[in-house]
């Protein structure tokens, strides 16, 4: 296999008039035929050859790969708008709490579900959404989406159209992305979420071993046949066909990890998936589940590998954060608001929890980081603005003494800030699993865009062509 080198090289002056190189990770393969150049502080990159980058090893830039970085944001010139770094205060992706029932009893739920469980009622549900509505009218907002979570969110079906009419109501049409189990899809409920534009996302944990480990019925029992007797009804469903899966990765699923990546793309034939490997929470104290850093290391590596085996064999598939990362080390993307430029809660994302109360993620559980209520119709961006001013704990700077030389910081910023609150009480330090894994996966990435071009085609779903 082909191995990456990575050294840094510090910001120096590129020439008169040039400007200043502002510095950067320069990433080899071990034929040294071409590099990586990448910026930790702003997220740029550019692929070069030898002869280029050895220009910038030596210092020594020619006019033509000047105008080349300063174009992809690495030299910093004063006659050229600079690289922005900051994100806008404009949420655009929602999502609340619909319901807690649930008809399965998965192993690493976090909701107490032994306890008495609400659904939304229709007075909550209408504030919320009138809520969006004012507040997406008021900023001339018609691109956002909408997200009711669960328990399962298609026992609480008939709120879902409540609200999907509201908002036709009022002229908007956000993407309404509903994550279901699949066993309450019938082929009526099929047509309708076709006919809205809803959009269906399936939580699959894999092969019917790990999926009945996982995932079982609230009466205990099976529920794998279930969950593909609804994943064949969307099969038939040409609008609704092309669905995502969500996966969980416990310590007890991670042997059969390329089994699962080999189910998802053979038989369930889905296009992409999600991997999202298990977070600590208080209701899973001593369970176990959670993967050992060595495991996050593998885990990481078998995707990717396994995801290239799969493509070469003719399945299009790919994972959403391998397809993410990539585009976040090619383009600099900025669509993802949990993994392109770390955690956006509050800055791109909103939660609301049964009440009304408003969240800039899903911390409902602690209803000391709630920012607002949406009963008392204050403007939302003040509302972001004053928590950030107050310094809320959600908000606190996540960093350890490493981050100051992860080439990859600008992507990560810490992690998912919820983990590390539900994890530890607070927001300190940062979310060591999304560090274990950014420092295993971006390197692996790289070496996939510097050996095997031909893959980031299908690895990011036709977004981008490398050429040789």
């Amino acid at each position: 296999m082909n191995t990456i080198d990575c050294t840094h090289i510090n910001p120096f002056d590129a020439g008169d008039n040039t400007g200043r190189f502002a510095g950067g990770y320069l990433f080899k393969d071990n034929s040294g035929r071409n590099g990586f150049l990448l910026n930790p502080e702003n997220g740029c990159s550019i692929i070069l050859s030898q002869e280029l980058y050895e220009q910038v090893e030596t210092k020594k830039i020619d006019d033509a790969l000047a105008f080349k970085l300063i174009q992809r944001g690495l030299i910093e010139n004063s006659a050229c708008m600079q690289c922005q770094t900051s994100e806008k205060v404009q949420p655009t992706f929602f999502i609340f709490d619909l319901t807690q029932a649930c008809n399965f009893r998965c192993i690493y739920c976090f909701r107490h579900l032994e306890e008495k469980v609400r659904t939304i009622s229709d007075e909550n549900l209408d504030a919320i959404i009138n809520y969006i509505i004012d507040y997406c009218t008021k900023y001339r907002i018609t691109d956002f989406c909408v997200q009711p979570w669960g328990g399962e969110p298609l026992i609480a079906f008939d709120k879902i159209k409540r609200m999907d009419d509201m908002f036709k109501q009022a002229g908007l049409y956000p993407l309404i992305s509903i994550e279901t189990n699949a066993s309450l899809i019938t082929e009526e409920l099929a047509r309708e979420c076709a006919a809205r534009n809803i959009r269906l996302g399936i939580s699959i944990d894999g092969i019917e071993t790990v999926q009945n480990m996982h995932r079982p019925l609230m009466s205990g029992k099976p529920s794998f046949d279930k969950m593909m007797r609804g994943v064949r009804i969307l099969e038939k469903n040409e609008k609704l066909k092309n669905f995502g899966v969500v996966t969980v990765l416990t310590s007890r699923s991670f042997p059969y990890l390329e089994e699962i990546i080999e189910f998802l793309a053979t038989e369930v034939k889905a296009p992409c998936f999600k991997l999202n490997l298990v977070k600590d929470n208080p209701v899973m104290k001593d369970a176990g589940l959670c993967l050992t850093q060595e495991q996050v290391e593998a885990a990481e590596r078998t995707l990717l590998a396994k995801l290239v085996e799969l493509n070469r064999r003719g399945y299009r598939i790919t994972e959403l954060n391998v397809q993410e990362k990539l585009m976040n080390l090619l383009v600099r993307s900025k669509t993802n608001i949990c993994t392109s430029r770390g955690c956006m809660g509050g800055t791109k994302m909103i939660a609301f929890d049964q009440d009304g109360l408003i969240f800039p993620c899903d911390v409902t559980d602690y209803k000391e980081e709630s920012i607002g209520s949406v009963h008392d119709r204050q403007d939302l961006i003040s509302l972001v603005a004053q928590a950030k001013s107050s310094c809320r704990d959600f908000f606190n700077r996540k960093h350890i003494e490493e981050c100051d030389t992860c080439p990859f910081r600008f992507y990560c910023k810490g992690g998912c800030t919820t983990a590390i609150k539900y994890k530890k009480g607070c927001v300190e330090g940062v979310d060591n699993q999304e560090c274990v894994a950014n420092r295993t996966l971006y390197p692996e990435l790289i070496r996939l865009i510097l050996t095997d071009p031909d893959s980031i085609l299908s690895l990011t779903r036709g977004r981008v062509k490398l050429n040789r």
